[in-house]
């Protein structure tokens, strides 16, 4: 066994042990209902105090050990993926630091020392994403790192404004001062977990490895802006801002649904899926149900994460191919392989007695509920079925084995290490939301008693995309797939309402465009003509004119004699 694999397996096993101490850790809090606060004082200074503050409440226990458990699994998993690399320690500690990040903004209920996990996770966030070195790495990292600098910014702005409350422990504070550092918080989780206009570095993150990307769309990097919402729901429902919040997470939850319909890679498809489910619970965030919004958030990050491990598998064994239009014979080359994605796939659609059925079931029922305007009800029953939709997809495309391309036939299937790795995590994706739904969610005023049209809304929705799924997948749309305009739509609609375009190409297009003017006019134009080329050019006539008088008779004659002169004095001499 070679050394990376050892560290692998002992990062594992340490992140296993880690786990169930924050289960036992977590039940003790459930138990003794009570919350420990550690506070270090650093320096006190003109009534400020600044200090470094952790708590261990039932929330941060719970998401330390969801962090613990699924980062076991993909350590795991990236000695099956990451096998022939050769800078596997570099990507070990990358991740070992990232998680750490992620781990000290979980239980840091204070600005400052939050900002260090904050800015930890950028910054190792973009260390993983050009991991591989490439072009296309290059500048989904570039964009990753830039839109999330502007959470950055505005949790130091906060911090300077806050200021004036004398400290910076932000669970003792019941106003922060304005609704302009509420805005900064909710534009801090609005960068991280990518919600318009925002949303175009998350399907760039793609480029990263799949372990990363399992571990970053699951329960880190994403969910760093979620969770900080939580931690300050209260603030933000009394600030007034939550309304904001919520047209922008259902539009989110809108475009993602749409432009994963019509997506063809398939990680992207399922980044497409984690961007909606975003949206999904910073919608009911922002209606007041931190602890539903949070109760999704650990039931996603089970199921996720194991749907991009089992993504990985498909990749890794067809030779890189991630088109779902080439995924053929799955079902018969990878049994165990399909049997896994295809329970995952289930979880992420909301199917009854697995464990996004219980948390997302819950949301749509106070969130229809709770809502006044007529077109919030229609995006949101669209939204919910379009994740039937692109789910039915999915699953279709694992099961066909109609031969369209590059067949998975010859490819073999999870082997013991990927099965002992994603084993843990398939079995929360069962049973999670049926534990968690006693534990977490509170019981008082969750009732909720819908009329007949708000209660089959989204059944309904759901069997018409169903449908339409049908038709995409079928040989009758191949008719109708040879008319322009239906391809214009179809690939305008993948494009995430043109997202990225706006935030990459057209930025970088702009800046592109003025230098390229900035060179032609000045540096090639008035510059180089009355600048350096003109020098040029007066140092060169100068040097034509002195060389023709040099060539005269009498100039000439003049050279001779004082050379003759110099000799003769040279002889004179010796």
């Amino acid at each position: 066994m070679s050394s990376g694999c050892k560290i692998y397996i002992y990062f594992f096993l340490g992140l296993l042990l880690s786990a169930m101490s924050w289960l036992a850790f977590f039940f003790m809090v459930i138990y003794l209902d009570k919350s420990y606060f550690i506070e270090w004082e650093l320096y006190f200074y003109n009534s400020s105090l600044m200090s470094v503050s952790l708590i261990f409440d039932w929330m941060s226990c719970l998401f330390m050990f969801t962090v613990c458990l699924i980062s076991s699994g993909i350590s795991l998993y990236s000695m099956y993926y990451m096998s022939e690399e050769d800078n596997y320690i570099r990507f070990f500690f990358i991740l070992f630091f990232f998680m750490c990040s992620m781990g000290f903004l979980i239980i840091s209920p204070n600005l400052i020392s939050l900002l260090l996990g904050w800015d930890g996770l950028g910054l190792t966030s973009y260390a993983l994403i050009i991991f591989y070195q490439s072009e296309s790495s290059g500048s989904a990292g570039m964009l990753t790192i830039l839109s999330n600098r502007i959470g950055d910014v505005a949790i130091l702005i906060s911090i300077g404004l806050v200021l004036v409350k004398g400290g910076w422990n932000f669970i003792y504070l019941d106003d922060l001062g304005g609704s302009l550092v509420v805005s900064l918080i909710i534009l801090a989780g609005l960068t991280k977990s990518a919600q318009m206009p925002f949303s175009a570095w998350l399907p760039a993150a793609m480029a990263a490895p799949t372990p990363v990307s399992a571990l970053v769309h699951s329960s880190t990097l994403v969910t760093a802006g979620v969770y900080l919402l939580i931690r300050f729901s209260e603030v933000v429902n009394s600030s007034g801002l939550g309304k904001y919040l919520f047209y922008i997470s259902i539009m989110t939850m809108f475009m993602a649904g749409l432009s994963a319909n019509f997506e063809m890679d398939l990680k992207k498809v399922i980044a497409l899926s984690t961007l909606s489910q975003l949206g999904l619970m910073m919608m009911i965030l922002s209606a007041g149900c931190s602890e539903l919004a949070f109760f999704h958030l650990i039931s996603h990050a089970m199921f996720k994460s194991t749907l991009f491990m089992c993504s990985g598998c498909i990749i890794h064994e067809s030779g890189g191919w991630q088109d779902l239009r080439t995924m053929s014979g799955l079902v018969n080359s990878s049994p165990l392989l399909s049997v896994v994605l295809n329970i995952v796939n289930m979880a992420l659609c909301g199917v009854p007695f697995l464990a996004g059925y219980y948390s997302k079931d819950l949301i749509l029922e106070v969130g229809l509920g709770g809502m006044s305007g007529f077109a919030s009800v229609i995006l949101v029953g669209l939204a919910t079925g379009l994740t039937v939709s692109y789910s039915l997809r999915l699953l279709y495309s694992s099961l066909d084995s109609s031969g369209k391309g590059c067949s998975l036939m010859g490819s073999g299937d999870m082997n013991m290490v990927v099965i002992i790795s994603v084993s843990g995590l398939l079995f929360s994706s069962v049973i999670s939301g049926f534990v968690l739904s006693w534990v977490v969610v509170p019981s008082a005023d969750m009732s909720v008693v819908l009329g007949f049209s708000l209660k089959y809304l989204v059944f309904i929705v759901s069997f018409i995309f169903s449908v339409g799924v049908f038709f995409e997948v079928s040989e009758i749309s191949n008719v109708y797939n040879s008319m322009l305009i239906l391809i214009w739509l179809k690939k305008s609609l993948s494009q995430m309402w043109f997202m990225p375009n706006i935030s990459g190409a057209l930025m970088g297009s702009t800046y592109l465009y003025s230098g390229e003017l900035s060179f032609k006019n000045m540096d090639g134009g008035w510059i180089e003509f009355y600048g350096s080329g003109s020098g040029h050019k007066l140092v060169m006539n100068m040097g034509s004119l002195i060389q023709t008088g040099q060539k005269s008779i009498v100039v000439s004659s003049y050279l001779v004699s004082i050379y003759l002169m110099i000799m003769v004095a040279m002889y004179s001499v010796t």
